[in-house]
């Protein structure tokens, strides 16, 4: 199942884990990441995925209420994947970086041409995150804890 910010969050279910998705955005690729991961578990886990084309058009009030579900999804998940796209600055993901280094939930994908991948690696490996080059290998990873 995959939830978004248009929905209520879901009660968890004891035995599904839930993914969030938190990373670079790819509004116009066909191939987007967070396509292809819910693509490959689908059958294993859940997905909250507050990725929301229209989120710049939204009003004050409209952005607060899709901030407050996306935080309470990071809280609710039993892991975050953190992708980082070579070509991005993905000033949210860094913060969401910032805020959950230090969990267990943290998988973080960083590209070698990142512009702050010395910073994310150095980070990551302090609080023994795990980090990886290309997002094949994070699922590969993944998929190791079924």
């Amino acid at each position: 199942m995959i939830y978004t910010s248009k929905n209520i969050l879901p009660l968890k279910e004891e035995r599904k884990k839930y993914y969030f998705l938190a990373g670079s955005m790819d509004f116009n690729e066909s191939n987007s990441w967070r396509q292809k991961i819910m693509q490959e578990m689908k059958h294993l886990v859940h997905f909250l995925d507050a990725t929301r084309i229209e989120h710049n058009d939204f009003s004050d009030s409209q952005m607060k209420e899709h901030i407050e579900w996306e935080l309470d999804a990071l809280i609710i998940s039993d892991k975050i994947i953190l992708n980082f796209k070579e070509d991005s600055k993905s000033p949210i993901s860094i913060l969401e970086l910032g805020m959950y280094v230090k969990s267990s939930k943290l998988v973080v994908v960083c590209p070698n041409k990142f512009y702050q991948r010395r910073y994310i690696n150095v980070l990551c490996n302090k609080y023994n995150t795990p980090f990886f080059d290309s997002f094949d290998e994070a699922i590969e990873y993944l998929k190791k804890e079924f």
